[in-house]
């Protein structure tokens, strides 16, 4: 099985996708279930994140070859986004989601 990057490639996208197709929207049915507010609207800062890291992946496995330092990029590139994720604070919303109540006198 040695030198087979393209079942490692299938193996890794068909992984993503299945995540991203199946188990995020699950996890919002769920949550609806149990009356968690949980939906799909992702932010400038998580949809940003989404498309540097599709970005970088297809940077990286665009020649059909890897080594240690591909390898340690990625890595590294995960670390930061974990960091990153640690590390950040929703802004507060401004809009009228939750904040527009009909006051009947």
């Amino acid at each position: 099985m040695k030198n087979k990057m393209d079942i490692s490639l299938g193996v890794a996208v068909g992984s993503a996708t299945q995540i991203a197709l199946f188990v995020i929207p699950f996890c919002v049915l769920v949550g609806w279930a149990m009356d968690m507010p949980l939906d799909l609207n992702f932010h400038v800062f998580e949809t940003m994140s989404l498309v540097l890291t599709v970005i970088t992946v297809t940077f990286v496995i665009s020649d059909g070859r890897s080594n240690w330092l591909k390898g340690l990029v990625l890595t590294l590139a995960y670390i930061i986004l974990a960091a990153s994720y640690f590390c950040h604070a929703e802004p507060p919303q401004n809009g009228l989601s939750g904040t527009s109540k009909v006051l009947i006198n």
